[in-house]
């Protein structure tokens, strides 16, 4: 390799190591803090809180643009200032109409980007009283879970099998199953923690939809709740055990054939 190639590597890979967001997350605390984010997020703060409502659309820009710093890099002290900020979102400001969550919804997605510095306020808003427990509330709920799961936060692992297999909405209970998809990479044991739990209500719901007759209300739900929720869990058990089977028996079958086989192969 010639002396010139071999300068101009190492330029390349001194280049790389300087890249904001690259390598080791403790780089963040070698970052400097950036002067927009407190403009942005008072611009944010701004938005939520209007009386009016009516820069919503800006905030969702507002949004995009702080979740493109966090991407990109960002001092610890800024990091935690966004995820403060974007939990604002849903804590401050009038509650907005249930046909205009914009800005929710994209503070939802902007969360799922930030990891264990989201998962934190994802969960409080769902919880959030604020918001009614009505079914025009469901799709923000259901954006709530969906990027909970994409934070990867393990903790969280437990209240979304709870809220796959208990949530009275099969909205719910559908977008917590999707949810659990994310830990595809986490531990054999964490991945057959939530197959198991899966299952368990998989099989109660597939038993009782086996019911044919036509005056059994439980059986009728059953079937109903299947036709919301079959594409997606089989998705995520998908993702967590490699296979591609597409009705209960079979991921019971194989589960109970492989529970305690190594998973890590």
């Amino acid at each position: 390799m010639s002396s010139f190639r071999v300068r101009l590597l190492a330029v390349c890979v001194l280049l790389a190591g300087l890249l904001p967001g690259q390598g080791d997350p403790a780089d963040a605390e070698k970052l400097k803090p950036d002067p927009e984010v407190p403009k942005q997020l008072a611009t944010l703060k701004e938005i939520v809180m209007d009386k009016k409502m009516a820069r919503d659309a800006e905030g969702v820009q507002v949004i995009d643009l702080l979740t493109t710093k966090v991407g990109a890099g960002l001092a610890e002290k800024d990091r935690k200032a966004v995820a403060k900020g974007f939990e604002g979102v849903f804590t401050q400001g009038k509650l907005r109409e249930s046909a205009s969550i914009q800005l929710y919804v994209a503070a939802a997605a902007a969360l799922g980007t930030m990891g264990t510095d989201g998962s934190g306020p994802l969960k409080a808003a769902f919880d959030n009283k604020k918001f009614p427990n009505k079914p025009e509330w469901v799709k923000l709920r259901e954006a709530l879970l969906r990027n909970l799961g994409k934070t990867k936060d393990e903790s969280m692992v437990k209240f979304l099998c709870e809220e796959a297999r208990r949530s009275p909405e099969p909205q719910l209970m559908a977008a917590a199953g999707e949810a659990l998809g994310n830990y595809e990479a986490s531990d054999q044991k964490v991945r057959k923690e939530i197959v198991n739990n899966l299952l368990i209500r998989y099989g109660e719901l597939d038993s009782r939809s086996r019911v044919l007759d036509s005056a059994d209300i439980e059986a009728a739900n059953a079937r109903d709740y299947l036709a919301v929720i079959s594409d997606k869990w089989n998705s995520t058990l998908g993702r967590l055990t490699g296979q591609n089977f597409r009705q209960y028996p079979e991921w019971n079958t194989w589960f109970n054939k492989n529970r305690a086989a190594d998973w890590s192969k």
